[in-house]
């Protein structure tokens, strides 16, 4: 049966065809995608029949009748990678189960065209994310998401598709990967951690000010901003400040959230003791699919946290060991936990969420 069908499947060719019956994938390859977002609509599995040209959205759809029509159930799933703001890679696919093994069915990926089998669902998953990155030459650190989707209704524009498999089922396939947050004792945590930017935008100021003044002399000395330089430290405004974190570290600096890979312990020195005394210390996984979709930017660092260190990547958080993370620390150095390289996070919302943290024994 599952021969038929890919019988059936090999009469398909990928693209989509204009109001003239001309494929707009060979009409312009470069730039087909522009025309795509303007005519698109989901075809039905009989208009794909009739048609013969289809994307991977259509050609899961009829793959999806096809095997309905020989009783056999299937999954359907969409993949995204948000490379950018203005660029996106998609694809979608189709999977069923079979004497307690999974197939991936796959035709309009002709790389991958046919049916594969794996003993697992998450191991099918996986081998197709990692495909999918390759394919695209995604960075390591480029999200990617898998939505397990319903059947969708047929003529939805692509924008429509998007949204409702975006708004589906987020499939959950990455390796924890914590990072720590230090925190006063007895601080109200109800809505979670603030960056200045929330701070300042929600009138926080008392909480804006004791946050913003280690940055000043970094602001008016050693960060070299030509604008601020020579400026004596009181003399900076909150917006000022702002603007400075700005013009250092891109636009997300004031948005910023820090986290460390491990969390600092008290047998790192006097100094650190008496500091954690005073500190609880929060996790997040960096790697939930449901915390990444609410990550706008995360700059990795630099090694020793000099803008003339080595440029430090997701990889080098990976594979760190504990005793390599804290071989640099001093505690006697004036910003003690400035030692510990460190990551910065900017979320939506300029906050991060408390339903995204965990505390964890500072022991």
């Amino acid at each position: 049966m599952i021969e038929e069908v890919m019988q059936i499947m090999n009469q398909i060719h990928y693209g989509y065809l204009d109001s003239n019956g001309k494929n707009i994938t060979e009409k312009d390859p470069e730039n087909w995608d522009i025309e795509f977002e303007r005519i698109y609509r989901l075809l039905a599995p009989e208009e794909l029949l009739e048609k013969k040209y289809g994307t991977c959205y259509d050609q899961v759809e009829l793959e999806r009748k096809l095997l309905e029509d020989r009783g056999i159930s299937s999954q359907s799933f969409f993949i995204a990678a948000h490379e950018s703001i203005d660029c996106i890679y998609t694809h979608t696919f189709l999977v069923y189960e079979k004497d307690n093994c999974y197939y991936w069915m796959e035709h309009s990926w002709i790389n991958y065209r046919g049916v594969s089998k794996y003993s697992s669902l998450k191991d099918l998953l996986l081998d197709v994310k990692e495909k999918f990155r390759k394919s695209h030459l995604l960075e390591h650190d480029t999200s990617i998401f898998v939505y397990e989707y319903e059947r969708p209704c047929s003529g939805v524009n692509s924008h429509e598709f998007f949204e409702y498999c975006e708004n589906s089922t987020l499939v959950k396939l990455n390796e924890p990967l914590y990072f720590y947050h230090v925190v006063d004792k007895g601080v109200d945590l109800s809505k979670g951690l603030f960056s200045l930017k929330y701070m300042y935008e929600h009138n926080l100021f008392s909480l804006f000010d004791h946050f913003a003044s280690k940055y000043k002399k970094g602001i008016v000395s050693y960060w070299n901003l030509s604008k601020y330089k020579g400026r004596k430290e009181d003399s900076l405004t909150r917006e000022e400040i702002l603007d400075a974190l700005n013009l250092f570290r891109g636009n997300y600096c004031s948005s910023y959230i820090y986290f460390f890979r491990y969390p600092p312990y008290q047998e790192l020195g006097t100094k650190m003791k008496n500091l954690l005394d005073g500190k609880d210390i929060y996790r997040i996984n960096m790697n939930d699919e449901e915390i990444e979709k609410c990550i706008q930017d995360i700059f990795w660092g630099y090694e020793g946290n000099h803008g003339d260190g080595k440029l430090l990547t997701k990889k080098y958080y990976e594979t760190v060991t504990p005793k390599e993370y804290f071989s640099n620390y001093k505690d006697s150095d004036e910003r003690n936990f400035a030692n510990l390289n460190h990551i910065a996070v900017s979320f939506f919302g300029d906050y991060c969420p408390i339903t995204f943290l965990e505390k964890v024994d500072s022991d």
